[in-house]
């Protein structure tokens, strides 16, 4: 890595970690969630570059830094996830998720678990936090959509859908964008949230195999 890629990826942590603290102490000092939100969104229209990370995008990944330092929840061995320690900050979280910030952090929801290529079961740290029907709608709905994709013979035509969630520009390699990759994970996601919660009025077992 020469000295300017360091330097710029060190610049990149640094802001990363400066966009948590900030996140982190909004959302413990004020007990506004719906201002807290109001934030946070307002923050997405200040950069339109698509390929950075907006603040939607940064409280996602404060969301998981929490989740990843607390404890073990394994409702079944095939499904083992983890729950934040701090079950007052997960409350706010829950409702920010799933209340506030709805409709705007469905898209950046569906691009975290689209892009989640080589860890899918950290997918499920945040899939423990949804409850919305709309926003599980929304993940069933790109599921389905996927799944359409898998046997479309134009192979670029055919990780294309899935290169729009990643927000992947078009001329990305297919091979970070298969259909059958991301529908595989979405079917995880999926399965986790109707173990955890009724979804029935969404979607049913039967609807969510790959198979005929």
């Amino acid at each position: 890595m020469n000295d300017n890629n360091f330097i710029n990826k060190l610049d990149s942590i640094v802001l990363e970690r400066a966009e948590q603290l900030k996140i982190d102490s909004m959302i413990r000092d004020e007990k506004d969630l719906q201002m807290i939100a109001d934030v946070i969104i307002e923050g997405t229209y200040k950069d339109t570059d698509i390929q950075r990370k907006d603040t939607l995008d940064h409280f996602l990944d404060y969301v998981m830094s929490k989740v990843r330092t607390g404890s073990y929840y394994i409702p079944s061995l095939a499904y083992p996830t983890r729950r934040m320690a701090d079950k007052e900050l997960e409350d706010k979280v829950i409702k920010l998720i799933n209340i506030h910030l709805y409709p705007e952090i469905v898209l950046p929801i569906l691009k975290f678990f689209a892009r989640n290529v080589k860890d899918s079961d950290k997918n499920l740290f945040l899939a423990y936090l949804i409850n919305s029907d709309e926003i599980i709608k929304s993940i069933f709905d790109t599921f389905v959509l996927f799944k359409k994709d898998i046997f479309n013979p134009d192979k670029d035509k055919r990780t294309l859908n899935v290169k729009r969630i990643q927000q992947f520009p078009p001329t990305t390699e297919n091979q970070l964008s298969s259909p059958l990759d991301a529908a595989s994970r979405f079917k995880y996601i999926l399965e986790f949230i109707a173990l955890k919660q009724n979804v029935e009025h969404i979607y049913t077992p039967e609807q969510t195999k790959l198979s005929a």
